[in-house]
């Protein structure tokens, strides 16, 4: 055989690879790495939300951040970013309002959370997170606690409320009225 008829025949096979290789790369699964905890969570076409809620895919736990904070969602074949937060989200330091469509490497910032999207391969140290599991537990942390007035105490119907802190309030105003009036 005639050796530059072996290097088209190389060549060819290393065009092909490559180009396979990119095909690949497309539609090899997208990550949101959260670099803090240095994991790489997967996207899928289901959609994937980011916010205080133990529902999250990722839950940020900060006053500043929605329940339901940001979104990413599969859309002909690309990842876009639904914000929905009130305190707004950031990509690549920019304030966004409105859907924004994906690019490796893009970061998305909700709060102090720093995230990466990422098709290619991952840096080294981070792991991926195995969303399997099925449906997380009630999370009592992303419940806000209802504001009680604690002079009125409770507003639940069914509790019976002592009348003791109504009384001893009466008898202090008494006092300082009969105080009042015999001293003057």
């Amino acid at each position: 055989m005639n050796l530059a008829y072996l290097g088209r025949i190389a060549t060819s096979v290393t065009v092909e690879s490559m180009q396979r290789n990119a095909t690949e790369q497309e539609k090899a699964t997208a990550y949101l790495v959260y670099e803090f905890e240095r994991r790489a969570y997967p996207l899928s076409e289901d959609g994937f939300t980011i916010g205080r809620d133990a529902a999250s895919g990722i839950v940020v736990r900060e006053p500043a951040v929605s329940r339901s904070h940001a979104e990413v969602r599969a859309e002909g074949g690309e990842y876009v970013l639904h914000t929905s937060g009130a305190t707004g989200t950031r990509l690549n330091g920019e304030n966004i309002h409105a859907p924004r469509q994906l690019k490796e490497g893009d970061k998305i910032e909700i709060g102090t959370a720093e995230l990466t999207f990422r098709r290619s391969k991952l840096p080294l140290g981070v792991s991926i997170v195995d969303r399997s599991e099925g449906p997380p537990l009630d999370d009592v942390l992303t419940r806000r606690t209802t504001i009680a007035n604690p002079i009125l105490g409770s507003h639940d119907p069914g509790e019976r409320r002592s009348a003791a802190p109504l009384l001893l309030l009466f008898v202090v105003l008494l006092g300082v009225a009969a105080y009042y009036f015999l001293n003057r």
